[in-house]
């Protein structure tokens, strides 16, 4: 009859690691049952031995079991050797948590570790009343991952541990075999050992080669080049450093920085700067530090260029921006119309280019919002710098918070290696245009109002505190009020965005632009063809709810189906485009328009004054609206003015805040008063 061993662990995957471990080595000789605590408890074991992988489940086991066995033995365990490399490749002098199901398994694991050689880590025990363990970025566990705290950012799994070859042999000697059978179970477990050891050998021999090259390459840069630890000790120093501080050539490596550079102002710098460059001269010679610190591995790097070499970088960078198609490729004469509405809107607009502030471009779809953003951007201080765009609507939550804010290495599962930089450290000096800005979370909306507020960002899974100087430009189709309301838009980013705001008037309102944007089309298209005055009149009379954008793709159709070198009204589009449409529902639609002529004029004076003064970042008073009223020949006093005001914002037009707040327009209001000025123009022809 066979002999036989019964195992008993506490979960089901350290008793498959551990069975599959016995059965290798003594299957040809004993059979194995295997049990684990959490696949349900049992009444008695009975069996030659009772094995046990830890005091803790034996302890646990007694409490339920009867246990009948010749012998019965707590196994002693070690490291799995097949994942050792693992550890290997974390960097030496890392902080690492230790994490085990019990304090106990967890102390050995680490003594199994330092015996192994494994003792260029710092280990620290992982304990279940411990929440929180700081500095601590790295935890390596026998199978048990699930137990390592959340905020920790990189675990690894070095495997269940197995038993040792003490355990093993114990196991042997009891069922007495013979000294054959003994020498090939103990060769079987000894192959792994010695594998290790090889392992060992050649990942420290990888190292130093490593180093070597690394060393090798440094020198080759024309940079200063100085990576120091948590420590202040220097892990990298390559020739230029030597050469710049007038040091004698030799391994300064685990060196004190202090035994380096002897200027206390450059060491402050490097050990505790907050910006991400600095200007020093180092006998006479004019250089540019750029710092780095990487908190994961509490390590700082510093880079030393002359000026010269930095400023002509900074050149390089703008060709690049060119290059990649980080600039504006509009200006405000791309922006087709004469109508008093679109020449009014670029005159307030080149006004804006000039300011530093924030500014809200609302307008319906397809009105030129981008195109209005990238004349901005053409027209400021900023024009050197990058221009770069993004449809918010286009993105996920977390798609978007990456692109604007970038992430850093390892952060999430396919992110780039070595981390990305998102839109906003690009854009450092210039303008970013947000398109559909009414479309983000309201997670993403606070992480915005923080870059509005302390011109800084974090990268995604980062530490490190970024400073930008960009210029945002917001763009929206929504009704930002009514978003407001719901809960959906945060008030305090609205006021942050709009500081200067700049409203487009939608095309039916501008008709009178409608022939000339017909013919700047046909003229891009490169075809040789007029379209008749009768389809013309016909495209006049429509709504176009999708505005400009709409009035392109329905001239870009024509131009396809038309025959000969005429459009006419036989070409368009299927769908009857000639019918009456409804108009884009506005709330501004449900009041009428006054009959009387002095009604509209005080209307239009009352409401423009209000909307001037808004779009230079002012808030209209009473008495300055009385003042413009007197200025134009309809005089109103102040009272009169409020008694319009009230039934003004009744309507919604306008909102009155108190004291310096003033009063504002509103986008209905906008709207109301390019209906009052069309209306007033009609009855003057």
């Amino acid at each position: 009859m066979k002999n036989s061993l019964t195992l008993i662990t506490g979960s089901s995957k350290t008793r498959q690691a551990l069975s599959s471990q016995l059965t290798q080595l003594l299957e040809e000789y004993i059979t194995i049952n295997s049990y684990a605590i959490d696949e349900g408890e049992h009444k008695s074991f009975k069996d030659e031995i009772i094995l046990f992988s830890s005091e803790a489940v034996k302890a646990e086991t007694e409490k339920f079991a009867q246990l009948s066995a010749k012998q019965i033995i707590v196994g002693k365990r070690t490291l799995n050797h097949e994942n050792v490399d693992k550890l290997l490749r974390i960097e030496e002098g890392t902080k690492v948590l230790v994490v085990n199901d019990d304090f106990q398994s967890t102390v050995e694991l680490i003594q199994s570790l330092y015996q192994l050689g494994i003792n260029h880590l710092e280990y620290f025990p992982f304990k279940s009343d411990q929440l929180y363990y700081p500095d601590i970025n790295f935890s390596v566990s026998p199978g048990e991952t699930h137990l390592s705290p959340s905020y920790i950012k990189h675990v690894l799994d070095i495997g269940v541990r197995l038993f040792d070859i003490s355990t093993i042999l114990h196991i042997v000697e009891y069922f007495h075999f013979n000294d054959n059978i003994a020498t090939l179970i103990s060769e079987k477990y000894l192959r792994n050992i010695i594998e290790l050891h090889r392992e060992l050998f050649n990942a420290d021999q990888s190292v130093k080669k490593v180093n070597r090259h690394i060393q090798s390459v440094v020198n080759t840069v024309d940079d200063g080049i100085l990576a120091i630890d948590g420590y202040k000790r220097i892990t990298v120093l390559n020739d230029r450093i030597i050469k710049l501080f007038k040091l004698i050539k030799s391994n300064y490596e685990g060196k004190y920085i202090d035994e380096i550079i002897k200027e206390q102002n450059i060491r402050d710098f490097i050990l505790n700067g907050t910006d991400e460059s600095k200007f020093f001269s180092i006998d006479n010679i004019d250089i540019v530090i750029y710092r780095t610190y990487s908190h994961e591995d509490d390590r700082i790097v510093a880079t030393f260029k002359s000026v010269n070499q930095a400023f002509e970088i900074e050149k390089t960078a703008q060709r690049e921006f060119r290059k990649q198609g980080f600039y504006a490729r509009y200006d405000f004469a791309d922006i087709i119309g004469e109508d008093d509405a679109i020449l009014e809107c670029k005159r307030i607009a080149s006004k804006l280019a000039k300011a530093e502030h924030p500014i809200l471009i609302q307008g319906e779809t397809g009105t030129g919002k981008e195109l209005f953003a990238h004349a901005i951007h053409k027209h400021s201080n900023r024009k050197n710098g990058p221009f770069l765009a993004i449809n918010c609507s286009a993105f996920t939550e977390s798609l978007l918070e990456s692109e604007l804010f970038g992430y850093e290495d390892g952060t999430f599962t396919g992110a780039k290696k070595g981390g990305k930089q998102g839109l906003f450290e690009i854009a450092d000096g210039g303008t970013i245009f947000l398109d559909e800005i009414g479309d983000i979370s309201l997670n993403v909306q606070s992480h915005l109002l923080r870059v509005l507020q302390e011109q800084e960002i974090r990268r995604i899974g980062g530490r490190k505190i970024i400073p930008i100087n960009v210029r945002i430009i917001a763009a929206t189709n929504k009704d930002i009020h009514h978003k407001i309301s719901d809960g959906s838009f945060r008030s305090d980013l609205y006021y942050r965005l709009n500081v200067l705001n700049l409203i487009i008037p939608p095309l039916r309102l501008r008709r009178t632009d409608i022939p000339m944007l017909v013919q700047h089309f046909i003229s891009k298209s490169g075809k040789g063809v007029s379209i008749e005055k009768e389809a013309l009149n016909e495209l006049m009379g429509l709504n176009w709810l999708g505005n400009i954008r709409e009035l392109k793709s329905v001239i870009d159709y024509m131009l396809t189906v038309c025959e000969g070198n005429t459009i006419s009204r036989n070409d368009f589009p299927h769908y009857n485009y000639t019918e009456n449409r409804e108009q884009p529902k506005r709330d501004s639609d449900q009041f009428e328009l006054p009959t009387s002529v002095l009604e509209i004029e005080e209307s239009v004076t009352i409401l423009e004054t209000i909307k001037n003064c808004n779009d230079l970042g002012k808030a209209a008073s009473r008495d300055l609206i009385s003042n413009s009223s007197e200025e134009k020949g309809r005089y109103l006093s102040p009272q009169q003015i409020r008694l319009r005001l009230e039934i003004m914002g009744n309507k919604g037009l306008i909102t009155k805040g108190r004291g310096r707040a003033g009063t504002k327009i509103t986008t209905i209001g906008i709207d109301y008063l390019h209906l009052l000025k069309a209306n007033m123009k009609n009855k003057s022809l």
